[in-house]
């Protein structure tokens, strides 16, 4: 793991850390043993390649997908559009091919065509929100207008790479969430979908980058919306409560106790190394494997 690691690093064109390097023995022995571990780790450690290099090893050479989560689009989007794609070209040649990687959103963040095509939604709560001025002369008009011109061009139909972006009220008009959505099979555009299209790449991919709050989704529900994995590493560890606990808790009754989001993962995915990053301060915890408690 040292090794591969320093030639990363070399390729990459960056410098040996210390931590990075303790990081990143740390993540290889829990992968490897199935313990969970915890790292904090300060800024400049170096912690993204610190637990990619480690994960990308680990898929490539068992064939199961890796899942990082993150709580902020911004980390997503340099994990996708920067880390991940110079670590795929800087370890080709010493695992024999590219790692492949994909992110992975919640429904609602995807253009959906039926809706932008005039299709109704499959939730009579949803009419809640038609009656808007969607006029052509009015602000919000002008904004959905934006949509179906970017729809005309978008080979993702992903709401975070239209920039600049539209008001909430706006997006509502061309997208659909999870309970709203007709379904695949019935959808007359099912074959085109955006967010069937993402979830066909996450489940082809070696790493798959999605957020705390679909992570949380999955552990907890009875429905796999992420792909089959035995690695779940979460990054910006520090805010997965809030966002779990957010995520969970919609639609439940009110009063309900705050959601124990280390048992309920242990229980929904025993078979899962869970290893989570943050950085209040340096260093690193290994946790016994016993941990989180049943």
């Amino acid at each position: 793991m040292t090794e591969l690691l320093a030639s990363a690093v070399r390729r990459i064109g960056g410098a040996e850390r210390p931590g990075q390097v303790a990081m990143a023995e740390a993540v290889r022995r829990a992968i490897e043993t199935g313990e969970h571990l915890a790292v904090q780790a300060g800024t400049g450690t170096g912690k993204s390649l610190a637990y990619l290099v480690p994960a990308v090893r680990h898929a490539m050479t068992t064939g199961n997908t890796v899942v990082v989560a993150t709580a902020t689009i911004a980390l997503q989007r340099q994990l996708i559009d920067r880390d991940l794609p110079r670590l795929a070209t800087a370890l080709e040649p010493l695992l024999g091919r590219e790692p492949a990687f994909a992110i992975l959103k919640g429904r609602r963040n995807y253009l959906c065509l039926h809706r932008q095509r005039g299709g109704v939604a499959d939730d009579p709560q949803d009419a809640l929100f038609d009656p808007v001025d969607t006029g052509p002369a009015s602000p919000l008009g002008r904004q959905v207008k934006r949509l179906h011109e970017w729809a005309e061009e978008t080979t993702t139909g992903d709401r975070d790479e239209l920039v600049p972006g539209v008001p909430e009220a706006a997006w509502r008009q061309v997208s659909v969430s999870a309970q709203e959505c007709i379904g695949a099979q019935r959808c007359p555009f099912g074959s085109r979908c955006f967010a069937e299209r993402a979830r066909d790449s996450a489940a082809k991919a070696d790493i798959v980058v999605t957020n705390h709050a679909l992570l949380a989704i999955d552990a907890t529900s009875d429905i796999d919306v992420l792909p089959e994995h035995d690695v779940v590493i979460i990054d910006e560890a520090h805010d997965l409560v809030d966002r779990v606990t957010s995520a969970t808790q919609r639609g439940r009754p009110r009063g309900r106790q705050r959601w124990r989001w280390p048992t309920a993962c242990a229980r929904r995915r025993s078979r899962s190394r869970w290893i989570s990053a943050t950085r209040p301060r340096a260093g690193w915890t290994r946790f016994p494997a016993r941990w989180p408690p049943r």
